[in-house]
């Protein structure tokens, strides 16, 4: 099933020829000429839904490695699925913060894998070592062309619930937080080193690799003290002395291999 992201982007770009993904070999298959036309016609970036992508989460607690995987298809952020043994829904889905705040490629999609809480009040990775880290991933999403993604395009998205933003006197504008991978990453201004986010925080730490020329797997590692909000006044990176955020997400821009760079300006003031 593919998220309501597709449908956002498919007013964007227009209808455009269907496409069999068993019949895609190439790019060069992605380019239908018109008779008395030099100009190729491209055809839109899908995610092929047959395919079941794999989601994995995996964090040390106690000296031991805590692993879980969920086979899943994309869904939607509303459609997240229990993950056994935890107190977290996940999914795996097209569209994310970029695509939400217009700041992504035209010819490009988001995808995203993420956590939500299930019980708000209890902890997203019981028993974390201190100093650890988080590692997520989500392999197999396959798509309608060959594709490339950049690990320097790599997003994590944190949102806090507003009964703990009030709890220590902070505005509900400040429910988000963002990490993006490279340092010069601002989303077009709109992250505020230091205040709502920290460009740079995942450099290194995060990987977008394409097998097949379709296949996409994303992973990231978000060291736990980075879940910390910003603004929390109590500075402790200890699990269990700071409100944690109640979902998270990471994503990355997955371009078709025909698309061209897009130029980029900061945000008026």
């Amino acid at each position: 099933m593919l998220s309501e992201a597709l449908a956002i982007l498919a007013c964007v770009l227009g209808a455009q020829p269907a496409v069999d993904p068993g019949e895609i070999d190439s790019a060069a298959a992605h380019e239908e000429k018109i008779p008395g036309q030099d100009a190729p016609i491209r055809t839109m970036l899908l995610a092929d839904d047959a395919s079941e992508p794999v989601v994995t989460l995996r964090w040390r607690a106690r000296g031991e490695i805590v692993e879980r995987t969920l086979p899943t298809g994309l869904s939607s952020p509303g459609e997240a699925e229990a993950l056994e043994g935890t107190n977290l829904l996940v999914y795996a889905a097209l569209g994310g913060t970029r695509l939400k705040m217009g700041v992504g490629h035209p010819q490009g999609v988001s995808l995203r894998v993420g956590l939500a809480k299930v019980r708000p009040g209890r902890a997203l990775f019981p028993g974390i070592e201190p100093g650890s880290s988080v590692e997520l991933s989500v392999r197999g999403v396959v798509f309608n062309q060959p594709v490339r993604a950049s690990s320097s395009g790599v997003l994590v998205h944190l949102g806090y619930a507003l009964a703990d933003l009030e709890t220590c006197s902070l505005p509900e504008s400040a429910a988000s937080q963002y990490l993006p991978a490279d340092p010069d990453d601002t989303m077009a201004g709109l992250v505020e080193p230091g205040v709502n986010g920290t460009p740079g925080a995942l450099a290194g730490r995060t990987s977008a690799e394409v097998e097949g020329e379709r296949a996409v797997t994303l992973r990231v590692e978000i060291p736990y003290g980075m879940l910390r909000h910003l603004q929390d006044p109590w500075e402790s990176e200890l699990p269990g002395t700071f409100f944690e955020p109640v979902r998270l997400h990471a994503e990355v821009e997955v371009l078709p291999v025909w698309a061209g760079p897009l130029a980029t300006e900061p945000a008026p003031d």
